[in-house]
């Protein structure tokens, strides 16, 4: 499962932003509207009108390109090359990954594609031999026929760590408190840093005098969620803690989160 989770957390690259150069808002115009025609043949499940937005020196590139029926893109972001006539465009496509032991999950997985300009007309191309350097590692754009686009080359997996993969869902902390006798509630936000829709669990059903839920059990890419704790003073009269426990389904990772009831400061100097 964990070698899911490592290839999941490929899709989200950190690309290189060396290209500056600067085009005009017509060309830009011309290229997002190539871009926009090429992936709606990738959400008709229809390739052969992607096709026709390929280069012909790169028909037999996008023929071995991994291709899957999507079901919607954003244009992310353009980076042009020094001379303004190739692009690198990053691209947003709304697609599912089946996770093992989780099932299917919605995700926006960065793509990459190159397109440069043929008589007047932006061509999409796979530049031979392009290798980037990434966090995760080399990243090559002339893929092997038949291997996904935009996948680190070597051991990528080995030395990521997996700490840092299951940090990308967290809470802002672990901790809260309460005064002995005195009602009151607390919040505890959970940030989603995974490409995809995240779901929430409560392994701890409420206790006596707290109760806990969350605002949603699902949180999508780059949202957040809240698990409300609240204390309603009942026949308890020493101070308790209680421990709920808060789980990731895409990661597996639990967090238990404490809560402590205890006397005022008043009351303790009493």
């Amino acid at each position: 499962m964990r070698r899911v989770f490592l290839s999941l957390l490929c899709l989200c690259l950190v690309l290189p932003g060396q290209e500056v150069a600067k085009v005009a808002p017509d060309l830009e115009a011309a290229l997002k509207a190539r871009v926009g025609k090429f992936w709606d043949g990738f959400v008709q499940g229809r390739y052969r009108l992607s096709d026709a937005y390929v280069a012909e020196s790169a028909k037999e590139d996008f023929f071995s390109w991994p291709k899957k029926k999507i079901k919607g893109y954003t244009v992310d972001a353009i980076h042009y090359t020094e001379s303004g006539r190739e692009a690198r465009v990053v691209t947003l496509v709304d697609t599912t990954m089946a996770m093992m032991g989780v099932g299917a999950m919605d995700i926006k997985q960065p793509v990459e594609t190159w397109w440069k300009q043929e008589e007047g007309e932006w061509f999409w191309f796979l530049p031979k031999n392009q290798l980037r350097e990434t966090p995760f590692g080399k990243m090559e754009s002339n893929p092997k026929s038949g291997e996904a686009a935009l996948v680190p080359t070597g051991m990528m997996g080995a030395a990521l760590d997996l700490n840092k993969l299951m940090a990308l869902v967290k809470p802002d902390r672990q901790n809260v408190k309460f005064e002995l006798g005195k009602p009151g509630s607390e919040k505890i936000e959970f940030t989603n840093g995974m490409p995809g829709t995240v779901a929430l669990t409560i392994d701890t059903p409420p206790g006596e005098e707290i109760t806990y839920s969350l605002s949603s059990k699902t949180i999508p890419r780059a949202g957040k969620g809240y698990l409300t704790i609240r204390y309603e003073p009942g026949n308890l009269k020493e101070k308790f803690t209680r421990v709920v426990r808060v789980g990731v389904a895409q990661t597996g990772k639990m967090y238990p989160i404490q809560i402590s009831v205890e006397p005022g400061e008043e009351k303790k100097q009493n």
